[in-house]
């Protein structure tokens, strides 16, 4: 699977509208939901795969796509995920243009 988390920043606006008219903040603040960060009540955020991706001693697993979040028509404080991804697997210490042992077929979940 794959796990989320969010971090922000509280500090003065940089845009080129409020950085002239929003109030300047000395000491920005931030708020991370990361695992370095221990505890929060929002916690993280985990997606579970349907099936395992096999990790194989003296195999370099490759795991490329996207993700993409929406927000829900219900609030805006909910999101759908979809991920879209390949794997693929190669010898360890092969360069990118070495041999594929194994690709995998495309998979989207939403």
């Amino acid at each position: 699977g794959f796990a989320g988390w969010f971090t922000v920043d509280f500090k003065s606006r940089t845009d080129d509208i409020g950085k002239d008219v929003a109030p300047q903040i000395p000491n920005p603040a931030y708020l991370s939901t990361g695992p370095e960060m221990g505890y929060t009540h929002w916690g993280q955020q985990v997606f579970h795969l349907p099936s395992a991706i096999p990790l194989l001693a003296d195999q370099s697993t490759r795991i490329n796509g996207t993700m993409e979040m929406m927000r829900t028509k219900e609030s805006a404080r909910l999101y759908n995920t979809r991920f879209r991804f390949a794997t693929s697997r190669r010898k360890t210490g092969s360069d990118a243009d070495g041999n594929v042992l194994m690709r995998g077929e495309p998979v989207e979940l939403v």
